[in-house]
C-alpha cells in the first residue's frame, strides 16, 4: 500500500513551483533557438550533469541482465514518453491558443491515472476521483480560462491534437518510470530517460535552421535559462519526483500538477503586482485540498482500517 510522508506534499509543491518557473526559462531560451534545439540542449546538459553521479550505478546496471521487455520499457519511457512529450508540447503550444493549452494540460493527471490502471494495475479509487474533480475545479477557477476564446477545432484542431498527444506522452513517461523503478535507482533511471530522450529528439533537428555558429551569439540570459532547465528543471526536481514515485502510485502523485497555476498566480502577484481575488484564493485552496487528498488518501484509509480492527477486537 502506498505510504505518503509528511514531507512529500512539501517536496511535490516545491517541484511544481520550479516547473512552473520553467516555462519562463523555456520562453526566454526560445528567443534564440527552436524547440528541438532547446530540447537537445536541456537534455544534453542534464545527461552531463548526471553522469558523474551514476558511473557506479551504470557499472552495476551493465553487469546485470536485462530482458527484452525491460529494454522495450526503457525505450517507451525515454523516446515515446520524454522526447514525445517535450517535442509535441513545444510544437503544439506554438500553434494553438493559450486557452486551449491550459484546458488540454488538465488531462495529464487523468491520463496518468488511466494508463497506470492499464499498465500497473493501479486502482482508480473514489478518493482519487474526488481529488481530481476538486483539483480541476480549483484550476478552472484560478486559471481564468475565457471560454469564448476556446477553439478546439477548425484550424486549431491539429495543434490541439499535438498538445493532447504530448499530455499522453507525459503520462506514459510517469507510468513507465514507475514500472522501471523497482529494478533501478531514481538517478540511473533519470539518466537513461534523458539520454534516450536526447537520442529521440536528435533526428528532428533537421526541421530547424540550426547553425553551430549561432551558439556564439547566445546571450548570457539564454545560457542561464539552459543551465536552469538542464540542471534544476530536468535533473534535480526529477530526482526528487522519482524518489517519491518509488513509494506512491503514479495516478496519486500526478494530481500535484494542478499546483502549477496556483504558484503562477502567486508569483504574478508578487513580481507583477497582479491582484488576487477571493475566487482565486478559493480555487487555490481547492487545488491544495485535492492534492492533499490524493497524496494521503491511502495513508488515512490504512489508519481507519487499523482503528476499526482495534475497535472490533
Amino acid at each position: 500500500m502506498p505510504s505518503a510522508r509528511k514531507s512529500d506534499l512539501l517536496l511535490l509543491g516545491l517541484n511544481q513551483l520550479v516547473w512552473g518557473a520553467g516555462w519562463s526559462a523555456i520562453k526566454m531560451a526560445q528567443d534564440q533557438m527552436g524547440p528541438v534545439t532547446l530540447n537537445l540542449w536541456s537534455l544534453g546538459i542534464s545527461v552531463v550533469a548526471l553522469y558523474p553521479f551514476v558511473r557506479g550505478d551504470l557499472a552495476r546496471w551493465r553487469a546485470s541482465r536485462r530482458t527484452p521487455r525491460e529494454c522495450f520499457d526503457y525505450v517507451i519511457m525515454g523516446i515515446v514518453g520524454l522526447a514525445g512529450m517535450t517535442l509535441l508540447y513545444a510544437w503544439g503550444a506554438g500553434r494553438s491558443l493559450a486557452a486551449n493549452g491550459a484546458l488540454i494540460s488538465m488531462s495529464v493527471p487523468i491520463l496518468t491515472a488511466l494508463i497506470a490502471g492499464i499498465v500497473l494495475g493501479e486502482k482508480l479509487t473514489a478518493g482519487r476521483v474526488a481529488s481530481l474533480i476538486i483539483a480541476i475545479a480549483g484550476v478552472l477557477i484560478i486559471s481564468d480560462i475565457r471560454w469564448g476564446n476556446l477553439n478546439l477545432f477548425g484550424s486549431y484542431l491539429f495543434p490541439n491534437v499535438l498538445l493532447l498527444a504530448g499530455a499522453a506522452c507525459n503520462a506514459v513517461y510517469v507510468v513507465y518510470s514507475k514500472k522501471l523503478l523497482p529494478s533501478s535507482t531514481p538517478r540511473l533511471l533519470l539518466f537513461w530517460g534523458q539520454l534516450l530522450g536526447f537520442a529521440g529528439s536528435l533526428p528532428f533537428v533537421g526541421f530547424e535552421r540550426f547553425a553551430v555558429a549561432s551558439v556564439a551569439g547566445y546571450r548570457w540570459q539564454t545560457w542561464m535559462s539552459l543551465l536552469f532547465l538542464g540542471v534544476v528543471y530536468f535533473t534535480v526536481t526529477m530526482i526528487v519526483f522519482l524518489r517519491i514515485l518509488v513509494r506512491l502510485d503514479a495516478g496519486q502523485i500526478m494530481v500535484s500538477n494542478y499546483l502549477q497555476p496556483v504558484f503562477g498566480v502567486l508569483i504574478a502577484a508578487v513580481l507583477l503586482h497582479e491582484s488576487i481575488t477571493l475566487g482565486m484564493l478559493g480555487g487555490g485552496l481547492l487545488v491544495v485540498l485535492g492534492t492533499v487528498l490524493a497524496t494521503f488518501e491511502d495513508t488515512w484509509r490504512g489508519r481507519v482500517r487499523i482503528a476499526v480492527s482495534l475497535t472490533e477486537e
